[in-house]
Formats: structure tokens, C-alpha cells, sequence
């Protein structure tokens, strides 16, 4: 009887994991889908968790690729990586003897990695991170976005990313404060924002996002919060909600 290999989907993008567990519906004796992660700290948190045998990886997500959550694990699954960079990832895998499956995914494809996870039982036992980082590099990723737009009755003023101390969500609106003192109204919801925005900020609160290079200084407060006092002109103190204890620890190695 063959190996049922516990499995997590991770995508950024709910249609392809849609997709890729319609099409492992028809590998049910070897793949068990146990859980689905939509970004890269989603499935850091679930593979910690959950500790499955097998990930199907977007390479590209908006907070982290594909290589930046292997190299956060403390133990590594079998990976099969998915990409839509079909120019470069076929030399760059094959070179590293990883597997991987070009979007969109066809169901021969698949078929062939997971014969190949059959046979050998076991992919890409001894994966250089620092060779492939260097393969992203070279993976023409879209440009980085380094402002968030505002728009201010015909104007829209570009805010950029490093001025951003925090974001909070007031009654309906969300307001940005910059660390000048200044504040703005965003027409985007926190977990809108939460999903766009670049790594250095982190959700820790309902209704606040913050700047983790904006924090002057972060201590324990009571009923499994914290405190963070922000690098700004007021020196805002602001205090995560008790649920988001455990995720605060894993982003800042607590």
C-alpha cells in the first residue's frame, strides 16, 4: 500500500487552490489535503502547526515568495513548487533537481510529480536557500510597490512606505498616520490592506496594522498583550488584541 501523504495547498490566490485541490481530488490514495494557506505567513504558521508530509508552493505571495517560507521552517516538508515563470523555472529547477508544476497546471503534469513522490518517497531532501534566492532574483517578479495611494477629492497623493507608522480602523473608516502626526483617510479596509501591503507591517490588533520599523520600543502588558510605543511625533502607544498573542510572538521571535 502506497504512502498518504498529508498535504497543504499554498496560494495566494483562492482560484489556483481551488484548482490544484480539484485536481488532486483524483490522487486521493496518495494525497490527503489537510488544510489551504493564501499567504506566506498563513502557511509558515499552518506547516509549524500542522506538520504535513507535503506543500504545493506559490512561489510568487504578496508578503513573502515561496523561498523565504522554506528558509523560516524549522522542519522542511517535501515541496513541489508551482510558478507562473515558465521561461526561467524550467532550467532553474530542473538545475536543482526540484520539482515543480507551471500554472496553469495540467493534470499530466501533476500526475508526473506525484509518480515521482511515489517512487522516490521523499523530493529535495538538501535545499540550498542561498542558491534559491538567487534563482528568484532572476525571476522577472513584478515591480515592488513603495507607496500606498490616497486620494484627496481630485488629488491622490502618493504615501510612501517607510513615512507609514501605523493604520487604524475607526467605526468605518480607516485612517494611516505618518510620523510626521499627520493623518489620512484610505478608502481600503484593513484586511484589504493587510493583504497588499509589503512585509515590514504586521496586523496586531483588530483595528490596527503597524510598521514594524516604526516601533521605538515594545513591552508585555497584561491578559497576553503587548504594548508598542511607535517611532512617531506623539510617541503612540498602542496595544495588540489578546488574539493576536501567538502570532505577534512567531513574527518577532518572542
Amino acid at each position: 500500500m502506497s504512502q498518504v501523504f498529508k498535504t497543504i495547498v499554498i496560494d495566494d490566490e483562492p482560484a489556483a487552490r481551488r484548482l490544484m485541490k480539484s485536481l488532486l481530488q483524483e490522487h486521493k490514495d496518495v494525497i490527503d489535503v489537510i488544510a489551504e494557506a493564501g499567504s506566506g505567513k498563513e502557511a509558515i504558521q499552518k506547516i509549524e502547526e500542522l506538520k504535513p508530509d507535503l506543500i504545493f508552493l506559490d512561489i510568487q505571495m504578496p508578503d513573502f515568495t515561496g523561498f523565504e517560507v522554506i528558509e523560516r521552517l524549522s522542519q522542511k516538508p517535501n515541496i513541489i513548487f508551482t510558478t507562473a515563470y515558465e521561461q526561467f523555472a524550467i532550467k532553474a529547477f530542473e538545475t536543482f533537481s526540484i520539482d515543480y508544476l507551471l500554472k496553469p497546471i495540467k493534470e499530466e503534469r501533476l500526475h508526473q510529480a506525484i509518480e515521482k513522490l511515489k517512487q522516490f518517497g521523499r523530493l529535495n531532501q538538501a535545499i540550498n536557500i542561498n542558491s534559491l534566492q538567487d534563482i528568484i532574483r532572476q525571476i522577472q517578479a513584478p515591480p515592488k510597490t513603495t507607496a500606498l495611494p490616497i486620494k484627496t477629492g481630485d488629488r491622490i497623493i502618493l504615501l510612501r512606505f517607510e513615512t507609514i507608522v501605523y493604520f487604524e480602523a475607526q467605526d468605518k473608516y480607516v485612517f494611516v498616520f505618518t510620523a510626521d502626526g499627520q493623518k489620512h483617510l484610505t478608502d481600503q479596509s484593513l484586511t484589504s490592506l493587510e493583504e497588499k501591503l509589503p512585509p515590514q507591517f504586521h496586523r496586531i490588533h483588530k483595528s490596527h496594522i503597524i510598521n514594524k520599523e516604526k516601533i521605538k520600543e515594545m513591552h508585555r502588558h497584561f491578559n497576553g498583550r503587548y504594548l508598542f510605543v511607535m517611532d512617531d511625533k506623539l510617541n503612540t502607544r498602542l496595544t495588540s488584541g489578546r488574539t493576536y498573542y501567538d502570532p505577534i510572538r512567531m513574527e518577532f521571535g518572542l
